[in-house]
């Protein structure tokens, strides 16, 4: 297996630049590709939302902390996300059982709806990406994007130290 080509190389710069230009092409495309009507009501909702809905969903609802930590932000910054939710009617706030003083985040239903038809689209268009490439091909793609992303993740935890 040759040596990966080492950061700041003119040929690992040029497909640095490929990436970045293709990554943006495919959202669009992903976009284009999603019935009007879930556009629509996507138009409002930002991916910091759509992720968090689906931590809420998954979860079955969870407090403000755990919000701001499944997000990886700050406890203000899950406020204000929670707050903006709660303005689209996309989450309740409600008193947990065991605890009276604690406050839950609920997803609506019509926030499950969404995240739901959201997901299948998603899923329906990473199938029809993938209709190019055999099983082998697919395979490689996802584990050089799982190699790329921890990758990723390594380079934030060292900077934190």
């Amino acid at each position: 297996m040759p040596a990966p080509a080492q950061a700041g190389t003119p040929e690992r710069d040029a497909v640095a630049q490929q990436i970045l230009d293709l990554l943006p092409l495919l959202r669009r495309h992903f976009e284009r590709a999603l019935p009007g009507e879930l556009r629509d009501e996507l138009s409002g909702v930002t991916v910091h939302q759509v992720e968090a809905l689906c931590h809420l969903i998954g979860s079955g609802g969870m407090t403000m902390q755990r919000l701001a930590e499944a997000q990886r932000v700050g406890l203000s910054s899950a406020t204000a996300l929670a707050d903006r939710l709660l303005r689209q009617g996309l989450v309740l706030r409600t008193s947990d059982p065991g605890d009276r003083r604690v406050v839950r985040l609920v997803p609506t239903e019509a926030a499950t709806e969404l995240v739901h038809r959201f997901t299948c689209a998603k899923r329906r268009m990473a199938l029809q990406a993938l209709a190019t490439l055999d099983d082998d091909e697919a395979r490689t793609v996802l584990r050089l994007l799982g190699k790329m992303l921890g990758g990723l993740r390594d380079s934030e935890e060292n900077a934190r130290g």
